[in-house]
């Protein structure tokens, strides 16, 4: 009657096989989860994917909306542009030239019928024109040549408000023409081009210069080109060439001091720019606005600074076309300097002295340079110098140029007693660190640029006395006048913090204005009086100081009084005592801790503490630099002192 009663009170399993997972190892992982676990991460997975799919939907469009906002302007732009050639290709032929787009022979150029009609072309072709479309590099040609033959500054002097802006455009579309990097030999016609920048640079000079890096690193590119193919010795391409640059620094204007900075930065690094030409620059420029803009360059930030752009053969040659056109434009006063220069000519020299000296006499010693390249660790040999850089920097070290260092770089048109007590300093620092860094790149003619400096005078410090106050004094009074020889001369510690600023010691002490050009007046000072010493006698040591007769002689005059040699011999003994017992202070090493008894001195085991302390009393000193020098180390310097204490105590 009930077929499905089996007798027993249980209810049947009820199995469901929907949704089952045909992966045989589901069952122990999903056993580990909570049974919700896959329908809560389909929703939220579906949950996101909705939220993405709203956002890409709130995003469609304004991005639609952007991309027709740029192509409309892209398009519209284009199609102006092409309006715009087909109406400055019309105009040209109603006047019976050829519209099409092609080099036009200079005898086939005809004159516009008007400026009017001149500055209208001018102004459709520079709205239109673009740097990388061959059609609009032939149409710019083609108006060069109408345009030289159509207007001449005398005639739109008068109207220039109405040519400035469009003449500036055009200067800059020509800057972008010449910059492109392989333009087609067939293309672009240099000089034609070359001829209308000078054009424009003369006529507006004053907004150009605005755009003189540009300007000249074009031309310094050009020049680089032309060197290379052996063409800038042709006086057409000469004399075009010095047009196109000096167009824009001949005027004297609000901003000559970018064209000259453009013009030192850009061109004066170019290797091998004829002497013929720089002849004819030192003519055309203002060496006072060069001066200038060079030291303005050299004192900018650490990243726009010409010492980190350049590079060190570019510095180079930059260095020697300075001297070359200074040396020129002073021909009447050879041996004249003015403090500026020697500023400016100290803070190129400084970061090269290294260079100028491995490589001044490489020509001379090829045989033992090559025989020191094959058995040192470097397999590259240095290369000699350009005997063109070469032969400016050994005008460096003439006898007039350095013995008039300290008469005319000093205190130049003024008496010493007229200038401010810091100018006065920073000129004196600016002298010490350009004969400091003489004597460093030209070591083998250190003795001789000692005795040039040492033989130089200085206007008396009373502009009413006539006579000279020589070079020794001057240095000692300017020394002794610093305030690191009192602070060394009354307490030796001190010389550890102004010595080595990143000294712990030198952490408890205030830092000292200036103590880098106070250290440089000092070393020269140190540099030069024991060249006094070594050409003395006793008696002019001990009675020289009281010589003020002109007709003595310069050792004489030169002679410092005993009670400024008893102040200087101080302050060496302090300084010295400093450098030796201090020497691993000063060099920023930590002195190393001495655990060994006093018996184990006596005991001859000697070799025991040398294994055990190598370098206890060695330091590294000489890592050091002082006042910013190079080359000038504490392992220098500390020779330079003990050896001139030692010359000052046997004088006595």
């Amino acid at each position: 009657m009930f077929p499905s009663f089996t007798g027993s009170t249980r209810r049947p399993r009820q199995v469901n096989l929907s949704g089952r997972n045909s992966n045989p190892f589901a069952a122990t992982a999903s056993s580990r989860q909570p049974s919700s676990a896959p329908a809560t991460q389909s929703t939220v997975a579906h949950a996101q994917a909705e939220r993405a799919l709203r956002q890409q939907e709130r995003r469609r469009l304004p991005a639609a909306v952007t991309i027709q906002r740029s192509w409309r302007g892209y398009h519209s732009r284009r199609t102006a542009r092409t309006a715009w050639r087909r109406d400055w290709d019309a105009r040209e032929e109603t006047d019976h030239l050829s519209g099409a787009p092609r080099v036009i022979g200079k005898s086939e150029s005809v004159p516009y019928k008007s400026e009017a009609a001149c500055l209208h072309q001018l102004i459709l072709l520079v709205h239109f024109a673009s740097p990388g479309d061959r059609g609009d590099v032939h149409r710019l040609q083609h108006f060069a040549r109408r345009y030289r033959d159509s207007v001449s500054p005398p005639n739109h002097v008068s109207s220039l408000d109405l040519w400035t802006f469009p003449l500036l455009r055009l200067g800059k579309f020509i800057i972008s023409v010449l910059k492109e990097p392989k333009p087609p030999a067939t293309c672009v016609n240099v000089p034609t081009l070359l001829e209308l920048l000078c054009a424009v640079a003369t006529a507006v000079p004053q907004q150009l210069s605005s755009y003189s890096m540009q300007y000249y690193g074009v031309l310094g590119t050009l020049a680089l080109i032309h060197g290379k193919e052996h063409q800038m010795d042709v006086c057409e391409q000469v004399r075009l060439g010095i047009m196109v640059i000096v167009a824009p620094l001949r005027p004297k204007n609000s901003r000559s001091a970018d064209a000259y900075k453009g013009f030192a930065s850009q061109f004066l690094r170019v290797p091998d720019i004829p002497v013929s030409m720089l002849r004819i620059l030192s003519t055309e420029i203002r060496i006072e606005d060069l001066t200038l803009a060079l030291d303005s360059l050299l004192t900018s930030p650490p990243a726009d600074s010409l010492l980190q752009i350049r590079g060190r053969d570019e510095l180079l040659w930059l260095t020697s076309y300075f001297l070359y056109l200074y040396r020129s434009t002073k021909s009447h006063h050879p041996s004249s300097v003015d403090a500026i220069y020697v500023s400016v000519l100290s803070r190129l020299i400084s970061p090269l002295s290294g260079d100028i000296a491995s490589r001044i006499d490489a020509n001379s010693n090829t045989s033992s340079v090559d025989t020191v390249t094959s058995a040192s660790t470097s397999p590259v040999p240095r290369s000699p110098l350009p005997p063109f850089v070469r032969a400016e920097v050994m005008n460096l070290v003439s006898q007039d140029h350095v013995s008039s260092l300290l008469q005319h770089a000093a205190t130049p048109n003024v008496s010493t007693d007229e200038l401010p007590l810091a100018e006065r300093k920073k000129q004196i620092s600016a002298l010490a660190v350009y004969a400091l860094t003489l004597l460093r790149a030209f070591p083998r003619k250190g003795d001789e640029i000692r005795m040039w400096l040492f033989y130089g005078t200085a206007p008396a410090v009373d502009a009413r006395k006539s006579s000279s106050i020589p070079a020794i004094k001057y240095y000692y009074n300017a020394a002794s006048q610093t305030k690191i020889f009192s602070l060394v001369q009354s307490d030796p510690t001190r010389a550890i913090g102004l010595l080595n600023p990143s000294a712990r010691r030198a952490a408890k002490e205030p830092v000292l204005r200036g103590r880098d050009e106070q250290w440089q007046i000092i070393l020269l000072f140190l540099e030069l009086y024991p060249i006094v010493l070594k050409v003395m006698d006793d008696e002019e040591f001990l009675t020289g100081a009281n010589a003020t007769d002109s007709n003595e002689s310069s050792t004489r005059r030169s002679a410092l009084a005993l009670e400024q040699v008893r102040d200087l011999s101080l302050f060496l003994k302090s300084l010295a005592f400093s450098m030796y017992w201090n020497a691993s202070e000063i060099a920023g090493v930590e002195e190393p801790e001495n655990k060994n008894s006093i018996a184990e001195y006596f005991s001859g085991n000697l070799a025991a503490l040398s294994d055990h302390h190598p370098d206890a009393r060695t330091p590294r000193s000489q890592e050091v630099t002082i006042a910013g020098l190079p080359g000038m180390t504490v392992q220098y310097m500390k020779g330079m002192v003990t050896g001139l204490l030692r010359m000052i105590y046997e004088r006595e």
